[in-house]
């Protein structure tokens, strides 16, 4: 097997925007607050933590990560904001009582 028959390493920025596109794709199903944050996106990121358990310190962190490496970082915060409202919404809409 010759070196050019090997995978690349992704630089940074390139796992950033494949998270990111990650996350838009599973937000647009609904799905977002599942996405896993990867171990490879950067050392100070909170791997292995479900979206939708992110705190606000840690979307912090990522909008600072992506703000270092060229990226909006501000698009990670709406994200986490939208994904919040929806998973606040679902919990609301279980503790009611089901309407005649």
């Amino acid at each position: 097997m010759k070196d050019s028959d090997l995978p690349r390493p992704r630089s940074r920025e390139e796992l950033w925007d494949l998270f990111i596109d990650e996350l838009d794709r599973r937000g647009q199903a609904g799905s977002a607050a599942d996405v896993i944050i990867p171990a490879t996106l950067h050392p100070e990121a909170p791997s292995g933590k479900r979206f939708g358990e992110l705190t606000r310190v840690d979307v912090a962190t990522l909008a600072q990560i992506g703000g270092s490496l060229g990226r909006r970082g501000d698009v990670i915060k709406d994200m986490w904001l939208r994904t919040q409202q929806k998973l606040k919404a679902a919990a609301r809409a279980k503790g009611r009582p089901p309407t005649s």
